[in-house]
């Protein structure tokens, strides 16, 4: 005869948790047995001395993993500082090119790029910013094969830059639409 697993699963967690709730029911009693055969006085000051441990410790454990999250969380941004920067350069690159003197990046640079971005982010990036990456990429070579400009890329540029903002901890709650691209865009329409 086959048992089911998850059916096996099932029923030794009903008895792993029917045997956690009677130790602590026997626990609770044995406490409370003892703590009503001492004086009242005593009693009370036992139960405050044992909430004020009992607090103190829980509030160190607390913050102790609110250090470690803030940590982890430094150390990830450091990570992903360079592959944003790369990445802030490369649209700079693009958008500049020929304003500044210098050639548009070729085939092999965007395709060497796009690679060392990619394994960057698979590490580093979080959800919202692979997206983002991830429909510049797109729209990117959508633009290449049709030669011609595109709001769409405009606004695909700036959700890539909203998403590293966002990626990095900056709140996005007053930037509007167009804002960030006014930076280095001189006629993105108010209306954008």
């Amino acid at each position: 005869m086959k048992i089911n697993n998850t059916k096996y699963q099932k029923y030794v967690g009903i008895l792993l948790l029917c045997i956690i709730v009677w130790g602590c029911y026997l626990l609770i009693s044995k406490i409370w047995t003892i703590l009503s055969s001492v004086d009242p006085n005593l009693g009370a000051g036992l139960i405050v001395a044992s909430a004020t441990i009992l607090v103190s410790v829980l509030s160190l454990i607390f913050s102790k993993k609110q250090e470690q999250k803030v940590e982890i969380e430094s150390q990830l941004r450091e990570k992903k500082i360079p592959t944003y920067e790369g990445i802030i350069n490369f649209i700079f690159r693009i958008t500049f090119a020929e304003k500044v003197g210098k050639k548009q990046p070729t085939e092999k640079e965007m395709i060497q790029f796009f690679t060392d971005t990619t394994r960057d982010l698979v590490v580093w990036g979080s959800h919202d910013m692979i997206r983002a990456f991830t429909k510049f990429r797109e729209e990117l070579a959508r633009l290449s094969n049709n030669n011609n400009e595109s709001s769409e890329m405009l606004i695909c540029v700036e959700n890539l830059l909203i998403a590293i903002r966002i990626d990095l901890g900056h709140k996005h709650k007053r930037i509007k639409r167009g804002e960030i691209l006014r930076l280095y865009v001189n006629d993105i329409p108010d209306n954008f």
